[in-house]
This record gives structure tokens, C-alpha cells and sequence, in this order.
């Protein structure tokens, strides 16, 4: 039977403790959202449709960092579920724009408040002091940078 000093190796290890970390933050939302049937990417997908459509499914993926194949995915439930829609590209007939629908607002509009519910349960661990540096971390770490506080969703 290992020691526990024998297992500090992987304790310490980055790769270790970021799976572990999301995890825990994937068990946080899974739960906050359980009512909306919502994954974590279809909710990402669903937010930055709020603020970037209409937009097209490759650069949709762009922008929350999903592979095409799994952006694929998303958007095929979505759009089962009538929560997004599509229509053609004025301007390039090969492309379809994506952007929510009324029911895809509306359900982003719970999903919003359970998320934030289930980052700040997942934060509250931490000091606001450590919380910050912790989103400073992350951000420097997923090439994620944005000034200032997250702001409170309304």
C-alpha cells in the first residue's frame, strides 16, 4: 500500500488538479441546471448566441473554444429543442446564421441564474481575495483575459 507521500507527486500535478477542479465544477452546474437539461457547452453556445447572433456555427465555436465536431453537437440539440434557429447567409449561401429563439432566451434566462448560483457555492471556499486571483489563474491559463470583476447577471 503507497504512502501518502507517494501520492503528493500526483496531488501536486497541474494536470491532476485542474481535472479534479473541473470535476467539482461540472458536478456544480450539472446540478444547478438538472431542471433545464443543459450542458455546460450548450449553455456556453446559448449565452454568447445572446450576445454575438446572428453568428455562424464555426465561429460560435470559435468564440467559446468548442471543436467543430462537438459544436456540431451542440447546435443539433439546440435547434431540436427550438432553442436556436438558423437561416441562410445573406451574404454567403454555404453558411447558416445562427441565433436563439424566444424559448432559447427564456431558458437562458434561468440557466443564467443557476449557473451563477452554482460559481459562487463553487467559489465560496475561497476568499474574495483568493476567488479573484483563482479567475486571474484561469484566465492567464486558458488564454481567457478580461479586465476588471464578472459582473452579477441581472
Amino acid at each position: 500500500m503507497p504512502t501518502n507521500d507517494a501520492l503528493d507527486r500526483l496531488y501536486d500535478s497541474p494536470d491532476f488538479l485542474i481535472r479534479r477542479a473541473h470535476q467539482v465544477a461540472s458536478a456544480a452546474f450539472a446540478e444547478a441546471c438538472a431542471d433545464l437539461d443543459l450542458t455546460p457547452a450548450q449553455y456556453a453556445a446559448l449565452f454568447a448566441l445572446r450576445h454575438r447572433a446572428p453568428i455562424g456555427q464555426n465561429e460560435l465555436g470559435r468564440v467559446i473554444a468548442l471543436d467543430r465536431a462537438t459544436m456540431s453537437l451542440v447546435i443539433r440539440l439546440l435547434r431540436e429543442r427550438d432553442l436556436v434557429s438558423a437561416s441562410d447567409d445573406p451574404t454567403d449561401k454555404r453558411r447558416s446564421l445562427l441565433a436563439l429563439t424566444r424559448s432559447g432566451r427564456l431558458l437562458l434566462s434561468r440557466a443564467e441564474k443557476a449557473s451563477w448560483r452554482a460559481s459562487e457555492e463553487l467559489l465560496a471556499v475561497l476568499s474574495p481575495a483568493q476567488a479573484a486571483t483563482l479567475m486571474e489563474l484561469l484566465g492567464l491559463l486558458t488564454g481567457v483575459h478580461r479586465p476588471g470583476p464578472s459582473p452579477a447577471p441581472q
